[in-house]
């Protein structure tokens, strides 16, 4: 990253010494994965930070590339890169600390009540956010794309609003178009089929993914718990014409929300296709998520500048029973006319798709 960039985006360099003074020699962990551990921290001009610590000190070249990806983004909707570290051991990046964890978490460990105008608003900040970075041209007309979408990544902070993070994996798409791999990376059970195949990225890749995510928050399952897809089932549903509403969270499956929960799944399935020139562009993902927090905000008189829900989370545990709120924003007249019309989908090749993933799946490092 050059000194320029580190100015323009203000982001910090740290020292060794500065990162274990922020985490108080890293007393306090709050999560880890295959790159290493996450701590919480004290920084004196943001408060409460996440330091994520990479145990994989020979990846200097990836590490800075997440850097300068990740430092170039700018959005409501993600994750503030704050600075890093490069030590003759050690790679850590230092972030805004995000209250209440990660969409996986809440969806799948805890019992908090998360009523769908509120599933709704976190699909559109997650949407928003990968629209934006598919739409940020940077240096040599490349793009911005993802590569690891998924509820783990989708973090939450106290009003539930959406921060996409973790763009470990995220790549420049040269010219906007594609990059391709031999060394795939990700995680399966949410990776683009074409991606794991023919190791091509692309914005629709992050599609993908996303129909993915928005399968999970309208069923509260995972998309793939032991033998059983969430996808390959939603896929029979639509193709069958039958079954759909039984896959739905019985919190939100009531009658006045079928017609909601019937777009978002259509929505998804779309975004799932195996024609990856079928999926739409995630622009038009956002757009048509509006449309469907339109038709929300007509069946249930919300609003999007005033209304605030209450989540009220039972107790899990010895943790106590606490209420938070997600507020949701206006949209402009502008933004209500992007979609002027619904898209429907086609049938949609179920045995195909169970057969491709079958046939391209494999060991992802």
């Amino acid at each position: 990253m050059t000194r320029q960039s580190e100015e323009n985006f203000k982001i910090k360099k740290f020292t060794e010494e500065n990162i274990e003074r922020i985490t108080g020699n890293y007393s306090t962990p709050i999560g880890k994965g295959g790159f290493g551990e996450v701590y919480r921290g004290i920084h004196d001009e943001y408060d409460l930070v996440a330091v994520k610590r990479y145990i994989h000190g020979d990846l200097r070249e990836e590490f800075m590339e997440e850097v300068s990806i990740h430092s170039k983004i700018n959005h409501k909707n993600v994750v503030k890169l704050i600075g890093y570290c490069i030590g003759e051991s050690l790679l850590t990046l230092v972030t805004e600390y995000i209250s209440k964890g990660s969409l996986d978490e809440i969806l799948h460990n805890t019992d908090i009540s998360i009523p769908l105008d509120v599933r709704l608003g976190i699909a559109i900040g997650c949407a928003e956010a990968l629209s934006y970075m598919h739409s940020m041209h940077l240096s040599s007309d490349s793009l911005v794309c993802h590569g690891d979408i998924k509820p783990a990544n989708i973090l939450l902070d106290e009003n539930l609003t959406a921060k996409v993070s973790d763009f470990g994996l995220s790549r420049l798409l040269s010219g906007g178009i594609t990059r391709y791999t031999s060394h795939i990376r990700g995680s399966i059970d949410y990776m683009d089929p074409i991606y794991l195949r023919d190791g091509c990225l692309t914005p629709r890749s992050d599609v993908y993914s996303f129909g993915a995510v928005l399968l999970e928050l309208i069923a509260r399952k995972r998309v793939k718990e032991g033998n059983i897809s969430l996808i390959g089932t939603f896929c029979k549903a639509f193709a069958k014409r039958k079954g759909l509403k039984k896959l739905f969270d019985i919190e939100v499956a009531n009658v006045s929300n079928e017609n909601i929960l019937e777009e978002l799944a259509r929505l998804a399935t779309d975004c799932l296709r195996l024609d990856i020139d079928k999926r739409p562009k995630m622009n038009d993902v956002v757009g048509r998520l509006r449309m469907i927090w339109k038709d929300l905000r007509g069946t249930h008189d919300t609003d999007w500048h005033q209304k605030s829900f209450g989540i009220f989370k039972r107790n899990v545990g010895n943790r106590e029973v606490r209420t938070t709120f997600y507020n949701v924003r206006i949209l402009t007249k502008g933004e209500v006319n992007l979609v002027t019309q619904k898209c429907r989908t086609t049938h949609i090749d179920l045995v195909g798709h169970q057969r491709f993933i079958k046939e391209h799946s494999r060991t992802i490092q």
